[in-house]
């Protein structure tokens, strides 16, 4: 199986790639462009800081849709129901007047969000061989990257008229939704034997691997917790609490700050690149375009790296990155040398790409690391990316209304700096972990 696929590449694409791409295009193109603007023109930084703030709340309810999805057997249904979710949030979005309107909004589009990602990762490491996840996830994200360089296009064309540009987001949510549904997988999980089916039965909340073989060296194959919503979180919850001196947990630290660092940049990130580098919305969207598009390549080679080096250095290499990226932004910011507006948004070129390597190789860093079952590890590396944004947005915010935006760069370089520090002891117990058998 990995030397067809390795022969032919494109076998690991499937229709609905298309359509999740589209959702690329706003969530990541021209929402995080658009909706500052909006807030932040009408209001500041802070009210802007606590809208987006929102959207990351409602992406905390991921275990919950992936919950829902298992328990019911209805992944299609929950898929499509995050289009339609951000398509009303998007879409009723220019007509709020108030901070309070604009929250729930956004909040319905992180919902539609937490929805729609979870039942898609769920689509191939619930339905699909052990050996094609790897390739398929860098597939998956390379479409979702090119649909967010080409959102980062139209925001940059759109910027002048954020409110037409939320509504054009919203009408693309209808032809995401038609492609988005080809091809995925109908009803429960596809392809389990007999046994594993009464396996399943006999013990819900927990995957089945392939065949027996795998199973003693795979962690179970869902991306998030089984069980009843309450329960399962709950639970997932307290495994985590008794582990808290183990590498997994060590490496939660280290990925809390290397994210709080890279959202701390990207939540009001047209309105720091303005007020530091007075760079208009439309530039810096064209500059975070050719970054993310850079990064469109990397995320299958991500993959592949993880493979022939380890996950953990390729996680090293993507934090390094980042620090490196914003770093410099901060030090450009504190020196203001002559050329500040090409120098910064130059800078901030790397940030995008090196999102690349950290979520391809974090993910599978975390199912390794983890003592827990993959699905649980993943599930809290998700949450921990989610709450990270939210704290982001909430800081960023705050920050950028009582002390400026330069203070936003220094926190986020500081926080990276700490995470990569955490990470370089953590490599090692990490390699020598998952050398040991079993």
């Amino acid at each position: 199986m990995e030397l067809l696929m390795a022969r032919e590449p494109f076998a690991s694409m499937s229709p609905w790639y298309g359509g999740y791409a589209f959702q690329g295009v706003v969530v990541l193109g021209t929402a995080p462009i658009l909706l500052p603007l909006i807030v932040g023109d009408a209001t500041g930084p802070a009210q802007a800081g606590l809208v987006v703030a929102a959207l990351y709340i409602g992406q905390l309810t991921a275990p919950m849709f992936g919950a829902l999805a298992d328990g019911s057997g209805r992944h299609r249904l929950i898929y499509a129901a995050g289009y339609l979710l951000l398509a009303v949030g998007l879409g009723l979005f220019p007509l709020a007047q108030t901070v309070l309107e604009w929250f729930i909004l956004a909040l319905m589009q992180g919902l539609g969000v937490a929805a729609t990602n979870t039942v898609a990762s769920m689509f191939i490491v619930e339905f699909r061989p052990k050996a094609e996840w790897d390739r398929r996830i860098g597939w998956m994200q390379t479409c979702y990257g090119i649909g967010q360089a080409a959102g980062l296009g139209l925001a940059a064309l759109l910027q002048q008229a954020p409110a037409w540009g939320m509504l054009a987001s919203a009408a693309l949510m209808l032809p995401g939704l038609l492609i988005g549904l080809l091809g995925t997988p109908r009803g429960r999980r596809a392809g389990l034997g007999a046994a594993a089916a009464a396996a399943q039965t006999l013990k819900r909340g927990a995957s089945i691997s392939d065949d027996a073989t795998s199973r003693r060296h795979a962690p179970p194959r869902q991306i998030l917790p089984h069980g009843h919503i309450g329960p399962a979180t709950g639970a997932l919850l307290g495994r985590f609490l008794a582990d808290l001196r183990s590498p997994y947990a060590l490496f939660m630290l280290c990925w809390l700050l290397v994210m709080l660092g890279t959202w701390l940049i990207y939540n009001l990130y047209p309105l720091l690149m303005q007020e530091v580098y007075g760079v208009g919305a439309g530039v810096s969207s064209v500059y975070y375009a050719v970054g993310a598009g850079i990064g469109v390549f990397a995320y299958a080679p991500s993959g592949i790296l993880g493979q022939r080096i380890g996950d953990g250095a390729v996680v090293l290499i993507g934090s390094l990155m980042s620090l490196l990226s914003v770093g410099a932004m901060a030090a450009l910011a504190f020196w203001q040398p002559v050329g500040l507006a090409l120098l910064g948004p130059l800078a901030f070129l790397l940030l995008p790409v090196a999102w690349s390597p950290l979520i391809v190789a974090g993910t599978a860093w975390a199912a390794q690391l983890s003592t827990m079952n993959e699905g649980e590890a993943v599930g809290i590396l998700n949450s921990t990316t989610a709450l990270a944004s939210v704290a982001a947005a909430f800081g960023a915010g705050v920050l950028a209304s009582r002390f400026g935006f330069d203070a936003v760069l220094y926190l986020a370089a500081a926080a990276m700096l700490l995470g990569l520090l955490l990470l370089l002891p953590l490599r090692r117990a990490g390699s020598a972990g998952a050398s040991s058998p079993g």
